[in-house]
């Protein structure tokens, strides 16, 4: 993510990109989550883009305490961040590359979220093989950069469309959850209640 192929890095303009998602986004809630070797959670969900923008200047390769690639641990952080807190998303990766065994792995270790990957690299450079593995896997589409808005414009419309089908798909089985078939056995059980020498008078 140091490299200058996108000036001034490919780091810098992921910043810059994020920066104008959450602009785009302005009152949805969103995450930071950073991975290397490992993967760690920045900021939980909040609304607050201005937070998620502080806490994303200062961060550095450095920072990180171990070189890799756990694209699979952070989707599985990502999961269980939505899952702890109740409410159905989405998850935008923006990486300029994939290692090829983290790649293989992803399909089977993966929580079944949508996934979008925006890549990192040069638009004129091909994607990263590693990059189109994991998008294959995950079912992700890949977004390129651009030099105007139109990348973010485009996370940010899929992301709402992602938003709604799994809210949909959420609030569909929400019935499930909800007890009602069990409705007729109560309302058995109500009628029996009711029959007359039930009650002790």
């Amino acid at each position: 993510m140091q490299a200058t192929d996108v000036q001034p890095s490919r780091l810098a303009r992921a910043k810059h990109k994020l920066r104008d998602l959450l602009q785009a986004r302005k009152g949805q809630s969103t995450g930071l989550i950073v991975y290397s070797g490992s993967a760690h959670l920045v900021m939980p969900l909040t609304r607050d883009g201005r937070i998620v923008s502080a806490m994303v200047e200062d961060l550095t390769p450095e920072l990180m305490p171990a070189d890799g690639d756990a694209l699979a641990e952070a989707l599985q952080l990502a999961a269980s961040v939505l899952q702890r807190a109740g409410v159905p998303g989405s998850v935008l990766v923006m990486a300029d590359g994939v290692a090829p065994a983290q790649a293989e792995t992803l399909t089977a270790a993966t929580p079944s979220l949508p996934v979008q990957i925006l890549a990192m690299n040069s638009p004129a450079a091909q994607v990263e093989p590693g990059l189109a593995r994991a998008a294959s896997a995950l079912g992700a589409p890949v977004l390129r950069l651009s030099a105007d808005g139109a990348d973010v414009r485009r996370v940010a419309q899929r992301a709402r469309s992602d938003f709604k089908a799994v809210a949909g798909t959420a609030s569909g089985d929400r019935w499930r959850d909800g007890g009602y078939l069990l409705l007729p056995l109560i309302a058995l059980l109500t009628l029996m209640w009711c029959r007359r020498g039930w009650l002790v008078r």
